[in-house]
């Protein structure tokens, strides 16, 4: 991850997934004195609950129902509230995809560090699937553009090389991937788009 800035929490919204008592008024506290909106919850997750920008939850004492998305699809950061070290729950947590947690009995201390260090975790998440998106995309059009290429040389009498290249200059004019290019072109495309670089031979047959 690259370029991240400390995030400014004012008028941010958090929800709080755990029962009421002192130390969730104490993390209350701490998370308006940033100027964050608060609001909590348990056991149900709120209805319109997608305008958070962070869920703090109950990782000791929460269940397989608790979020609406699937476990590790939250659409934003998860801090974990634990109070327990017991294996079981570390591992829930975790599946749920946590950016950050803090422990509880919540001290005077570590909201704020907690914050900062979901917010990049969550962001650092994002980029890597972005990645791997972009990277899944290219692979699944791999075909298209060796179809491309091997029709090109045949069409244009190049090797593999000159015929990429056209292509990606092609795809670039266009402004479009060469996936994206190639996956548009259909068998009798190469010769209508490369027609003035087409084999002669090939154009007299």
């Amino acid at each position: 991850m690259t370029g991240f800035r400390t995030p400014n929490f004012r008028d941010r919204h958090a929800i709080i997934l755990h029962k009421p008592g002192d130390t969730i008024d104490r993390l209350v506290r701490q998370l308006e004195r940033l100027g964050m909106k608060t609001d909590v919850h348990w056991p149900d997750f709120p209805a319109d609950g997608s305008y958070a920008d962070v869920i703090f939850f109950d990782a000791d004492n929460a269940f397989d129902e608790l979020f609406p998305w699937a476990p590790g699809a939250a659409p934003m950061p998860l801090v974990a509230l634990l109070g327990s070290e017991l294996p079981g729950r570390l591992e829930w947590a975790m599946r749920q995809g946590v950016s950050s947690h803090v422990v509880k009995p919540v001290q005077s201390s570590g909201v704020f560090s907690a914050l900062v260090i979901a917010f990049a975790n969550f962001e650092a998440a994002r980029e890597t699937q972005r990645l791997i998106d972009a990277l899944t995309a290219r692979l699944d059009g791999r075909p298209a553009v060796i179809r491309a290429v091997v029709a090109l040389m045949a069409a244009c009498g190049i090797d593999d090389t000159a015929a990429y290249a056209r292509i990606r200059s092609a795809a670039m004019a266009r402004r479009v991937t060469v996936e994206d290019f190639c996956a548009t072109l259909d068998p009798g495309a190469i010769d209508r788009l490369f027609a003035d670089q087409v084999n002669p031979r090939k154009q007299t047959r």
